[in-house]
């Protein structure tokens, strides 16, 4: 069962997706050490608590409308910790992944995970300085899939972290206009972020039972969060685009990225549950 994050109107929506969350969560099997399961990561991209629609307007309070037609980012290194503090960290070989909401590409899968009761997950955004300094050819595969969903500059440039673009009117910017915001390290700052999230229930990972973890990820908070950046206060000479991707709003936006995620809830099902 697929869920998407909006707005419940009624009380009796919400009991109702409470019932439907609950009714594949009973097993609660034991431990069995040296055995391996698999956890489902399904990321909800929104704006402020309404579901992202590409192409839809939406309001912040810097007083501008975007519309929103393209978000992309990388989500990497995980770790989970169980409620002792324990951390059970995936191989960073295997630990980068890409999330593209016009492509659908919103799962990810943690395979041969130890068998566990998992309370808090945490990952990063974006590439470490760790594995782009390991070089191109090392990185070759993932480098040629992020090129291909609009995440890469050059190489001698890097990764684009983040890419959210598509078109914004304010006061004074009547006619719609290009907008690009493109997150990533360069050679004067490192924006690579991480975050750490607890989760509301248990994720039980089991030989047969596979957690999935609901996240949701806000996109208002890049330009809205706790520091504020304006558009319209970003436009080229010419006054036909706001683009940012470098100088100090690529900090000031990596420093907002680190509220952009929440976990909704933890299903504990016998199988995928958002595919």
């Amino acid at each position: 069962m697929k869920f998407q994050y909006i707005k419940y109107a009624a009380l009796s929506a919400i009991a109702l997706f409470t019932v439907s969350c609950s009714s594949d969560d009973d097993s609660n099997q034991e431990v069995i050490e040296g055995t391996v399961g698999e956890v489902e990561l399904f990321f909800d991209n929104g704006v402020a608590g309404d579901a992202l629609v590409l192409g839809s307007t939406y309001a912040n309070s810097n007083e501008e409308n975007l519309t929103i037609n393209r978000l992309n980012y990388i989500v990497s290194n995980f770790i989970l910790i169980d409620a002792d503090g324990k951390e059970v960290v995936y191989p960073k070989e295997e630990s980068y992944f890409i999330i593209n909401q016009e492509d659908g590409l919103n799962t990810i899968h943690l395979k041969n995970v130890p068998a566990g009761d998992y309370t808090a997950i945490k990952f990063g955004i974006g590439v470490d300085q760790q594995r782009y300094l390991q070089g191109e050819t090392a990185q070759q595969s993932f480098w040629d899939l992020a090129a291909a969903n609009n995440l890469t500059w050059t190489w001698s440039t890097g990764y684009r972290f983040i890419t959210f673009e598509g078109e914004f009117t304010a006061q004074g910017v009547i006619t719609p206009t290009p907008f690009r915001v493109h997150q990533g390290s360069n050679t004067a700052t490192d924006n690579y972020r991480e975050v750490t999230l607890s989760l509301p229930s248990t994720a039980r990972v089991r030989e047969n039972q596979v957690p999935s973890i609901h996240l949701v990820a806000d996109v208002n908070v890049l330009l809205d969060g706790d520091t504020k950046v304006v558009l319209h206060n970003n436009m080229n000479n010419a006054g036909t685009s706001a683009d940012i991707m470098g100088g100090e709003h690529l900090i000031e936006i990596a420093e907002n990225s680190k509220k952009m995620f929440t976990v909704h809830h933890v299903h504990n099902a016998s199988g995928h549950t958002h595919e």
